[in-house]
């Protein structure tokens, strides 16, 4: 049987609990801190700097991926965010 409440089952003793809902696993957690090591021993943006002018198509790929897909972006005071996103010239 569910409670209507919140429609948990009332035969699981722990029903609904678990980690908070947006709390990042420990792995994830871990691997992230480990690949901002990383990136900060190789030399950080600057060193992305360099390796992105080399490899631009690649360099644009993974950023568009750091792009919120949620287009309902908006300021402190709720008013929509507009931007352009500039790409320049290789040759530039």
């Amino acid at each position: 049987m569910k409670n209507p409440k919140d429609g948990r089952s009332r035969n699981v003793p722990n029903g609904g609990k678990g980690r908070p809902k947006g709390t990042p696993n420990k792995l994830t957690r871990d691997a992230r801190q480990a690949f901002q090591f990383a990136f900060d021993k190789i030399g950080g943006a600057d060193q992305l700097a360099v390796w992105a002018k080399d490899n631009a198509g690649e360099f644009y790929k993974l950023f568009a991926r750091l792009i919120p897909v949620d287009n309902r972006v908006s300021d402190p005071d709720g008013k929509p965010l507009h931007f352009t996103l500039y790409v320049p010239n290789k040759d530039a």
